[in-house]
């Protein structure tokens, strides 16, 4: 406990005197949260924020809400609150690990898209502040009985087991774990540069069920690891981090992809999706699944059909390298290449944090409420760079990186 807190807090989030934190957290996570709050004052924090979300009361409230236009209420104290936050620096930090891992599913997704788009719409602000790096924060996860059994098969000594599954994956088996990531994190830069070194025109990923070109625009840069906010703070968005990603040219993405694991959408899992792409769009998909709730997604807005991240993940990853499924993103897309439908990372752009959204999308950086991962790579995946000049260099020979 006391070797992950510190992960967190002095590694990815860089707590020092006079910081404030923004803690959430489902109600199952308490004793940690608590934990991560005694631990954050220790390290100098001027005052922690804790906010307990229990999805179960949006699952209450799309299944019995009497009218459906209810749906669409956010109380108006949420968007200054959000915006509060952003302007005075906050720390952020969100535990991740669901209590019930299948509450959503069989809701229905037309509802639940509803009341989601409006709580998106609500902190949009906040959104676009983390997305541009303007304040620290980071994405973490906090175990849970039910989450483990889904990803062990067996509820037995399930905290042992689990345990014995992410102590590796999050380096704590290491003399000194803050200072490993720092050496993880030397290693996956170096591939970011050289991929920028290069300044592909487009990557083409091709494997079975996929032949997929992902344009990409001059302006674009391949971030990896920490990231820099606007104070200077030196901070890791996600623990575990395994990617090199950037944001394409949301207009030029041609051709099909088959999706190598499950995604939970809308709280839903979506197994066997696939997508067709033509003009950057999604024109054609299924899942073998909760197609309709992948449908609900695409229709958010006009943005959740087209791309804003591509990320490359090689196999020597400990996430894909333990052969578990997580059934949780923070850990599925680092397992494996992906992209993300919805909205695109504004650090990934040169001169992006600063821009409006409407000059983002005139630099063809897709803008939505919403932004999911899905999973494409695996060991039967070649990635290919091709440059402006048609030459092509091989990123990715069956799921390992060469370069």
């Amino acid at each position: 406990m006391n070797a992950y807190s510190d992960v967190i807090l002095r590694g990815a989030l860089g707590i020092k005197k006079g910081d404030v934190l923004w803690l959430r957290s489902e109600p199952v996570h308490i004793d940690f949260a608590r934990f991560i709050a005694g631990r954050a004052y220790g390290l100098g924090a001027k005052y922690v924020e804790v906010s307990l979300d229990d999805p179960a009361f949006t699952r209450i409230q799309v299944d019995t809400a009497t009218e459906e236009e209810f749906l669409d209420y956010v109380p108006s104290y949420r968007t200054p609150m959000f915006d509060s936050i952003v302007k005075e620096g906050w720390r952020s930090l969100a535990l991740r690990g669901p209590a019930e891992p299948d509450l959503m599913e069989g809701v229905d997704s037309r509802k639940l898209g509803r009341a989601t788009k409006a709580a998106s719409l609500a902190r949009k602000g906040f959104l676009s502040a983390v997305s541009s790096n303007r304040i620290p924060w980071n994405v973490c996860l906090a175990p849970t009985r039910a989450w483990a059994e889904k990803v062990l098969g067996s509820g037995e000594n399930w905290e042992a087991g689990i345990w014995d599954v992410l102590t590796p994956i999050l380096r704590l088996d290491k003399e000194d774990p803050v200072a490993e990531w720092g050496r993880h994190d030397c290693e996956l830069k170096r591939r970011a540069e050289f991929l920028n070194s290069r300044s592909f025109s487009r990557f083409v990923f091709k494997g079975p069920g996929t032949d997929l070109s992902v344009g990409m625009l001059p302006d674009r840069r391949f971030c990896a690891g920490s990231s820099t906010s606007a104070d200077g703070t030196v901070f890791f968005p996600n623990i575990p981090t395994e990617e090199v990603f950037s944001t394409p040219d949301c207009r030029a993405t041609e051709g099909i992809v088959k999706c190598t694991r499950p995604v939970t959408v809308y709280g839903a899992q979506v197994s066997g999706a696939w997508f067709r792409f033509e003009a950057g769009r999604v024109v054609e998909f299924g899942a073998d699944t909760n197609s309709e709730v992948l449908g609900q997604y695409l229709s958010t807005d006009d943005g959740a059909s087209m791309l804003g991240e591509i990320a490359l993940v090689g196999v020597d990853s400990p996430i894909y390298r333990s052969g578990l499924v997580f059934h949780n993103i923070l850990f599925d897309e680092n397992a494996s290449c992906h992209i993300a439908l919805g909205n695109g990372y504004t650090d990934c752009i040169t001169g992006g944090t600063v821009l409006t959204e409407s000059s983002l999308l005139e630099r063809r950086c897709n803008q939505s409420l919403v932004h999911t991962d899905f999973m494409i790579g695996s060991e039967e995946i070649d990635v290919t760079g091709i440059g402006s000049d048609g030459t092509e260099t091989t990123i990715i020979r069956k799921g390992e990186f060469v370069i």
